[in-house]
């Protein structure tokens, strides 16, 4: 089989078995399960928003009705528990029987297309609209049309109260006679699009323009209850990459959509980049009472909005997400022959998390350097004594990355450096001055990773590697996950063709993980993309000076810009053209934006690098660690590019 890493799952699997062998449950533990619980996922509009590879497509594919027929239905229910409770969870499975009637329909084809015809602009969103509702209802029919004995003779559709007449309009209570309708209407409508010259609009096809409402008028589709089925199934239409459309067509879907009184499910699927720039940066986003600039709509009153990525409990969502990248690597490994013919099924297995000390001539130099700071600083024996005791109880009780000699000294140097900073006093350090009985050193995680920081930028060390890096790295995007994953997955094959250990040297990965950042950000694509590098540049170069102060006064450094609220919040009306370099930057994810970070008791808005720029300039993933600077500063950097 082709290497899975080189490709999304939803394009290079072509049948529902396979995809489901690969796809991971956690998306919809995330994102959805707490809207599910609470019943606002059916019952209106709800609007999925994420950045491309965030895996917007997988979701609507997993959920719509024939991948879940083949989920429930099938014998290997020990491999597909974890999506069937996912699924359970987010109530498209009702007491192990599929309880909603999903379909999923692409927006990127000719849609558009409908905004280009010659009539006016209520008649040319009639015809979307029901051209629309007559692809789901086919798509629903056909879904269910196989699973039942009697095919659509056995199947009726029930409408909600009060609408009679609609139903009579669309086909009645049976189902064959409803697919018929649904047949004719778009048969009608897509007579007139697929013109190479529009007709007028006294000509146009009375079954194109007569009143046509199914998703008004429809509340459920019965059929004779199944092993697998149950005999009410809820409607779901999933349009996806509905940003595709015109912008016009785009609001006047949503406020068609978002009508209460509709009884039907539906999602919208769409990436950042559709939204305003002033709702990409606005600090209201998670605020349920929040009206957004660019709708009349209310959230939780008339919508839903899932941010596939959001700045709220981001430990959360990084912990997740490697949850998530393990899944996805592993079962991905798992389709390519070469590694399981030797055994390797666990994609952790490949990479080699023993840290590349430094040679023996640059540790020795290291090692002058502590005793010159400690002979020109006059710093006593004790204590300097003290500060290894702390590294040493540091280590002692570290989980994560042991603490080789070379990590031990840059450590030690740090401390010495805070000390200096701390304690500049003439004569503090004599040698006949007693040491303070009270004096303490503390060594921590964020000494160890600036010490770490530092010897990346002055020695070389590896910093890159393992599995958790890697998802780090990837800023929890599926898409940008594979990309990174596949040139280590390319290097370990190549290792085992050559008859070579396949396990990557630590040294190794972080090479091919740096090459391939800076590759990412060379094929950026996207509009504003110079813009977006420029500032990405101008920030970085900061941070990077900023980490490698000798005493390393934010741990492992910084990584992001820090711009109090009150003047951040002036950029949409101030600085339109920043504020649209930066909404692409966010919808595309070359930057973050994380509004309200209390620090210093003010509230900042941070502009955060993101894997790819975090990785090609050498700094740390931890978050938090921000230079205060101005809008000015970001004008200037766009100014320069």
């Amino acid at each position: 089989m082709a290497n899975p890493f080189e490709k999304r799952a939803t394009e290079f699997l072509r049948d529902d078995t396979a995809f489901l062998s690969v796809v991971t449950p956690d998306p919809l533990h995330t994102f959805f399960e707490e809207h599910a619980s609470s019943g606002a996922l059916y019952d209106r509009l709800c609007m999925v928003i994420g950045t491309p590879g965030s895996g917007k497509t997988t979701i609507a594919t997993l959920i719509q009705h024939h991948t879940v027929n083949t989920l429930v239905s099938s014998p290997n229910h020990t491999e597909y528990a974890p999506l069937l409770q996912a699924l359970s969870r987010c109530s498209v499975i009702q007491r192990g029987k599929i309880g909603v009637l999903a379909c999923r329909i692409p927006m990127e084809s000719e849609y558009r297309d409908f905004w280009e015809l010659p009539y006016p602009e209520d008649v040319r969103f009639g015809l979307l609209r029901s051209f629309l509702q007559a692809r789901a209802v086919i798509f629903w029919l056909n879904s269910i049309s196989s699973i039942v004995d009697g095919g659509l003779d056995s199947v009726e559709i029930e409408y909600r109260s009060g609408t009679d007449v609609a139903g009579e309009s669309i086909g009645g209570s049976g189902a064959d006679l409803v697919m018929e309708k649904a047949k004719r209407v778009e048969r009608a409508i897509y007579s007139v699009c697929a013109r190479l010259v529009a007709p007028a609009l006294k000509s146009l096809p009375s079954e194109a323009t007569e009143p046509y409402q199914p998703f008004d008028a429809i509340s459920s589709i019965l059929l004779p209850e199944t092993e697998f089925t149950l005999g009410s199934l809820k409607p779901l239409v999933i349009l996806d990459d509905v940003h595709t459309l015109h912008p016009d067509q785009l609001n006047l879907v949503s406020d068609w959509l978002a009508k209460r009184e509709i009884p039907i499910s539906r999602w919208m699927m769409m990436r950042l980049d559709a939204q305003t720039p002033q709702s990409v940066l606005d600090e209201n986003l998670n605020d349920p009472s929040y009206i957004a600039p660019d709708t009349t709509l209310q959230k939780n009153r008339e919508l839903v909005q899932i941010w596939l990525q959001n700045s709220q409990g981001r430990s959360k969502n990084r912990r997740n997400f490697r949850s998530m990248a393990r899944n996805m690597a592993n079962k991905y490994l798992r389709l390519m022959p070469i590694f399981n013919r030797q055994g390797l099924t666990n994609f952790g297995d490949l990479l080699n998390t023993n840290p590349h000390r430094i040679s023996d001539s640059n540790l020795k130099k290291l090692e002058e350097r502590v005793e010159s700071l400690q002979r020109k600083a006059r710093i006593p024996t004790e204590v300097r004594d003290l500060m290894e005791q702390a590294i040493d109880r540091y280590f002692s009780g570290a989980t994560t990355l042991p603490g080789g000699s070379d990590v031990r000294l840059s450590m030690l140097l740090i401390l010495m450096n805070r000390h200096l900073k701390r304690e500049p006093q003439s004569g503090l350090f004599d040698h006949d001055e007693p040491v303070d009985p009270d004096l303490s050193f503390k060594a921590d995680a964020s000494v160890a990773d600036g010490a770490r920081i530092h010897l990346l930028h002055e020695f070389g060390r590896p910093y890159y590697f393992g599995l958790d890096t890697l998802s780090d790295a990837s800023t929890e995007n599926a898409e940008q996950f594979l990309q990174l994953a596949n040139v280590l997955v390319k290097a370990s094959e190549a290792r085992i063709i050559r008859d070579v250990e396949a396990q990557l040297p630590s040294k190794y990965q972080h090479q091919l993980l740096r090459d391939k950042a800076a590759d990412i950000i060379k094929d950026w694509t996207f509009p504003r993309h110079h813009d977006v590098e420029s500032i990405c540049e101008h920030i970085a170069a900061e941070c990077v000076k900023k980490s490698l102060e000798p005493n390393a006064s934010l741990g492992g450094g910084a990584n992001a810009f820090g711009i109090l609220e009150k003047e951040f919040s002036s950029i949409p009306d101030k600085y339109p053209d920043l504020a649209h370099v930066l909404k692409y930057g966010v919808a595309y994810s070359a930057i973050n934006i994380v509004r309200g970070y209390a620090c210093k008791k003010q509230q900042w808005a941070l502009v955060e690098l993101t894997g790819p720029s975090l990785v090609k300039n050498g700094l740390t993933f931890t978050r938090g660690g921000f230079l205060e600077r101005r809008v000015s500063d970001l004008v200037k950097a766009l100014g320069e590019s």
